[in-house]
Formats: structure tokens, sequence, C-alpha cells
């Protein structure tokens, strides 16, 4: 029986062969035909994998363009969401890293092109700080009446965030709105993160996020904007000035009796020491408030620019 089935494979052997190859060639040459490769672009989303915990990730693209190449059959059924692109965060550094971007296909697809293959990735640490807050009153009070004081319920605050936005809070603020109030009252003040330009520092968070402040007001008292006067102490070390001096604010305005207030036209800030510093820098100093002035808020922010001698 066997014999028989080997007689019949190899009778025309040559002729069965070529047979073959010609039906081999004609079905590359239908398919190829009736389903021939092409390419196609999707825009993916780019995902981030291998994270470090307590960093901050950011990234310079969000989406990736990927080209891809396949028989024309595949691209009918094909959807978007299966094609993914990702960089691995595996062994990365803090600070910025450019990162191959990875792919994932359906099966019968091939990468022509990733665009941008290359994605910068910034690593960054999370970092707390505490800062003191300070509550400034705005508007006035009813006709005839003054701020006496504010009390807060906190002094100082957390603020949470990179490290670089972090370094860059100077102080934590809050607004008071007096809105003609003639009684005593307390409110609920938003606080919020800025830097020595007074902006809002963004991609901060503070906590708690409100302060309670106590709104004490006064009758019978008269006042008076004044210009604030910072005061020095120590020299400079040889071959440094004061370039310049910012105020935040520069003026104030001042509560107290009558024949206190005619006589002042500024008040003056607490002794600044500038022995040994070479650097700008920037402080927060209290006010030297004569008998019987009060103020709403008691301190000033200071920016001094210290220069080489030229």
């Amino acid at each position: 029986m066997m014999m028989r089935i080997r007689r019949l494979f190899q009778r025309n052997l040559p002729a069965k062969i070529f047979a073959l190859l010609v039906a081999v060639v004609l079905w590359f040459f239908v398919m190829n035909d009736q389903n021939p490769s092409i390419d196609g672009s999707f825009t993916v989303p780019l995902s981030v994998v291998n994270a470090p915990e307590g960093y901050k990730i950011s990234r310079s693209d969000d989406n990736i363009k990927i080209k891809v190449r396949g028989p024309r059959s595949l691209f009918v059924s094909a959807s978007a969401s299966e094609f993914k692109a990702y960089v691995s965060l595996e062994g990365v550094e803090e600070g910025r890293n450019s990162i191959k971007v990875q792919t994932v296909l359906p099966q019968g697809f091939e990468l022509v092109e990733a665009s941008p293959d290359l994605v910068t990735v910034t690593v960054e640490k999370i970092i707390q700080r505490q800062v003191k807050v300070e509550l400034i009153v705005t508007g006035a009070a009813a006709q005839g009446t003054t701020v006496a004081k504010v009390e807060q319920n906190v002094s100082s605050v957390t603020v949470e965030g990179p490290k670089s936005a972090v370094d860059d809070v100077s102080r934590v603020i809050g607004y008071v709105g007096l809105s003609g109030n003639k009684d005593d009252f307390n409110i609920s003040v938003p606080l919020t993160a800025v830097n020595s330009d007074g902006r809002e520092v963004e991609d901060v968070r503070v906590t708690p996020k409100t302060a309670e402040a106590s709104v004490q007001l006064a009758r019978g008292l008269s006042k008076k904007i004044v210009e604030i006067k910072p005061v020095f102490t120590g020299d400079l070390p040889t071959g440094y000035v004061v370039d310049h001096v910012r105020l935040d604010p520069s003026k104030i305005e001042i509560a107290g009796a009558s024949n206190i207030l005619e006589n002042l036209s500024s008040v003056d800030t607490e002794k600044i020491s500038l022995g040994n510093e070479t650097k700008p820098f920037h402080k927060e100093v209290k006010l030297e408030l004569p008998e019987g002035i009060t103020v709403t808020n008691k301190s000033v922010n200071v920016t001094i620019d210290i220069v080489e001698k030229k």
C-alpha cells in the first residue's frame, strides 16, 4: 500500500513541483493585488510607566503620532485604541531626561516611524516647607471706624509641590475685605502662595487652604497713609554696595489719635543687618511703630540688591 502511494507521489514529480510553485506565486499575486500592504497613521496618547513615587513627572509631549505598515484588510478593523505609546522611567535620574518612545502594535502591523521618537521627561522631587501666613486688609470700614486689630488662627502653613515651585514661594497671603463693616467680625480667608514679585505660584498645594480671621474695629481714631523707611545696620564687605531696595508695600495706612498722626510722615522698619552680605536677599521685617499707632499689617517684605562696586 505504501509503495503504491509513493509511486503515485513520485509520478510526474517535476510537473507537480512546478504546479505548486505556480500556485504559490499566483496566491501571492492575488493577495498583493487584493490585499496590498499599505501605510497608515494613528495619534495615540503617551503614557508613562515605572514612574518613581514622590516625584512630579512632566513631559514635553502628551501625544505621539505613529506611522505603521500592514495589509489593507487589517486597517479596516483596526482602532486607534489598539496602538500604544509609552516611555519607561525605570532607572532615570532626577532632572531632565531624553527618553526613547516605545510602542505596542496589534499583530500584523510593523512600525514605520514614531514622531517624536524622543521625549523630554522632567523628574522633580515633591517637597514640603513651612511658610508664614500674612493677612492683608483691603477695602474700608464704615465711616469713622478703623481696624484696631486682626487676629488669625494660623501663623504658618505647609506648602507642598515640586521643589522648584516650592522654592519659588516667598509667602502665603490672604485678603481680609472690610466691605464697609462697622462692627467686629470673623471671616474665613482663602490662602494663596506667591513669589517675591507677588505673583501666584502654580502647582503647589497650601495646607490648610484657609485661615480664620477675627477683625476688631475701633471708633474715634484718625487714619493716615505714610511711607515706610528701611533702617540698616552693619557694613557691607569691602567692594560691595547696595544697588536698590524694594519694599512691599512701600506705604502703609496707620491709625491713631489726630495729634500723634499729624507729626508722622513715615514709619521705620526694624534694623536690617547688612554685615557679611554679598548677594541680593529678601526678608520679611517688622515695623517699629510709635506709641499709640496701630496698623493692620505689622510687617513688610524687603528685597535688597547687593552688587560689586565697579
